[in-house]
């Protein structure tokens, strides 16, 4: 089993980087995971125009995999909730792909590969600050799954 977060981007910064750390180091113990950026040219301003970007990441989907687009009318839910859902996901696919979108979103193409569209708020947020907060969630559904005393609920 392992865990893919693939975030389409033009930024890799280095705060992003700390946090990544602490988190892949946290998962690890439990899942593998990996973090893929896909960098896109910034003179692109129109809106889901990044088709090869696109293209790309859904390329490297492997089959008996589960698909989680972030999207800002996915479905919310509570991180008990959530956790509920990976460790189905978990028990039940080879992978799971989560895809955070850039400025403009995910394209229409992810959106209808996606087993799953969830939104992490009701707030739109920058894909690095979403892909940190993704990747928390993430950590703090596998502490729920082993009664990590990390979640207090």
């Amino acid at each position: 089993m392992k865990i893919f977060v693939i975030t389409i981007c033009n930024k890799n910064e280095n705060y992003e980087k700390l946090l990544t750390e602490k988190y892949n180091k946290l998962i690890r113990k439990f899942y593998d995971i990996s973090f893929i950026n896909i960098n896109f040219k910034k003179d692109k301003k129109n809106k889901n125009i990044y088709k090869e970007e696109y293209q790309k990441a859904i390329s490297l989907i492997k089959p008996n995999s589960i698909v989680v687009a972030l999207d800002e009318l996915g479905k919310a839910c509570k991180s008990v909730e959530f956790s509920k859902k990976m460790n189905f996901w978990l028990e039940n696919s080879s992978n799971i792909y989560f895809f955070v979108g850039g400025p403009d979103g995910l394209s229409e193409e992810v959106l209808n590969k996606a087993d799953y569209v969830f939104s992490l708020s009701n707030l739109t947020f920058p894909h690095l600050l979403a892909k940190i907060i993704l990747i928390e969630q993430i950590y703090r559904s596998i502490c729920i799954m082993n009664n990590h005393p990390y979640h207090r609920s």
